[in-house]
């Protein structure tokens, strides 16, 4: 953890030094505590050299209007990649789930770094990692509401994360407006080429859907531990819907699923970007809206490497203050 240089002051009158102000001192820097999943840190309230250690980290930290000096390409986000890129923003790349050699980050001489997710690679290195700079680990579990006010209070930015929150809500509005009577939704996904899952209830992107007028499969509503459920081909038939989104990503074949004899829905596939439906920021959350408006007035286009730089500045206009 760094800690503000102490400063001496010498009363006029003379007698002991007392400790200055961080304040009313320049040159101590004004610090702010942050309390995350992993414990509390003091970090700088206006941070000169902050090292994002993930895509969704930086995509994030710009967000919030706080430009990362560079972002390690850990997490194989190829929009999130794409936005911060044409921000002017340094990318570098690094074996995916991995984080920096600290000598890499010592050289860097960072007074921020941010990271997403305890359990992921910056929770696991979170002791060397902070021994080198003040660590903040985003959170990745919760409502979606309560994770973008969490996140824009570690770096002094509540009433923007309210307009955060705001800009997607208006959207889910109006897609909800739009789904008249019952329409269903499945959402499904395949990574790796093998794994096929699905999002039980409580996980931000199901909460999204359901507030977007869509209903779930009746096996998508059981409630479920953990951020996904896997699926046994034999649980296949049962996730027919008239609409079923199978987001497409650098680790996610919407192909893999489907082509499975045992995939035997009827409903339309459609194959947004998983880098927004699977993504767990207040980008991706009001992205995530603006795919399911989409889906429910059948207008529009859904998120992909073509529009996810227009999609980008309606975020950065609706949250505008």
């Amino acid at each position: 953890m760094a800690l503000a240089l102490p400063m001496l002051l010498t009363a006029c009158g003379g007698g002991d030094p007392e400790p200055a102000d961080a304040a009313k001192n320049p040159a101590a820097p004004a610090l702010r505590e942050v309390t995350h999943d992993l414990g509390t840190v003091k970090v700088p309230t206006e941070p000169e050299a902050v090292i994002a250690l993930d895509e969704v980290a930086g995509l994030t930290l710009l967000s919030l209007g706080i430009e990362p000096d560079a972002v390690y390409l850990a997490s194989a986000q190829p929009r999130a990649q794409e936005i911060l890129a044409a921000h002017g923003v340094e990318l570098r790349k690094i074996e995916v789930g991995k984080t920096p050699e600290l000598e890499r980050l010592t050289e860097d001489d960072p007074d921020l770094l941010v990271g997403t997710g305890a359990a992921g690679a910056t929770g696991q290195n979170y002791k060397s990692l902070s021994r080198l700079a003040p660590t903040v680990v985003l959170p990745i579990e919760g409502e979606w509401r309560e994770i973008v006010r969490r996140t824009a209070g570690f770096f002094g930015e509540k009433e923007l994360g309210e307009r955060q929150i705001t800009a997607a809500e208006t959207v889910l509005g109006t897609a909800a407006d739009a789904v008249e009577g019952e329409r269903t939704l499945s959402l499904l996904g395949n990574s790796f080429g093998s794994n096929d899952f699905t999002m039980p209830p409580h996980v931000p992107i199901s909460t999204l859907i359901a507030e977007a007028g869509f209903t779930r499969p009746a096996f998508q509503q059981k409630e479920a531990e953990g951020y996904s459920v896997p699926l046994s081909k034999e649980y296949l038939p049962e996730q027919d819907a008239e609409l079923i989104v199978v987001p497409r990503g650098e680790f996610y074949t919407p192909d893999a699923l489907t082509d499975n004899p045992a995939f035997t829905a009827t409903g339309k596939v459609v194959t947004p970007d998983a880098d927004v439906w699977f993504g767990m920021s207040g980008f991706a959350f009001y992205a995530s809206a603006h795919d399911l408006r989409t889906l429910a007035s059948g207008k529009g286009e859904l998120s992909s490497a073509g529009n996810i730089q227009d999609i980008w500045t309606a975020f950065l206009g609706a949250t505008k203050a």
